[in-house]
């Protein structure tokens, strides 16, 4: 059997991945890549359900042992990318993981906004969300700040009168 297309994943970076879709073990190349198990929700939505990496891809889509969990997840077919070196597919493989987060990924998906990439590469241009909002920017006051602070705490805890005087200016 032949694979019957082809679909576009991007990564986190928005980098651009033709992968080619099979739903046969047959169609599979004796070559290394990266795999990913798909749900389709209508004709042309997707959804990453497993996304993996193999030195042989159809050695080891072969009993999968993730493939009858993914089929209960509503997998139905598989897309692959070949890809020969192991350092590409490490890096690929985890570019697509943080971008989609699929479910029966454990290992690569980001727990939080602070959780950097563990590939270098993709590390590179990687900001956490407290760098990219500038919310490390922010300084704790001084103690001056404190105190003109204090001051005014203090104000507002006077009464008109004391604050005001007796002849009804401030003082």
């Amino acid at each position: 059997m032949i694979p019957y297309g082809w679909h576009v994943w991007r990564g986190e970076t928005s980098r651009r991945y033709r992968f080619k879709i099979t739903k046969t073990i047959e169609a599979l190349p004796d070559a290394g890549g990266i795999y990913v198990m798909v749900r389709r929700t209508a004709f042309f939505f997707l959804k990453p359900v497993y996304i993996g990496k193999a030195s042989n891809l159809q050695g080891r889509l072969d009993g999968h042992e993730r493939w009858d969990e993914a089929r209960k997840k509503g997998a139905s077919e598989r897309h692959f990318l070949c890809i020969r070196s192991e350092d590409k597919r490490q890096k690929i493989e985890e570019d697509l993981i943080r971008r989609y987060k699929p479910k029966l990924n454990n290992m690569l998906k980001p727990r939080g906004s602070e959780d950097a990439p563990n590939h270098a590469s993709l590390r590179n241009g990687w900001m956490s969300a407290r760098e990219y909002y500038g919310l490390n920017d922010k300084k704790k006051p001084s103690a001056e700040v404190k105190s003109v602070a204090e001051a005014k705490s203090e104000k507002r805890k006077m009464s008109a009168r004391e604050y005001y005087g007796k002849a009804g200016k401030a003082a």
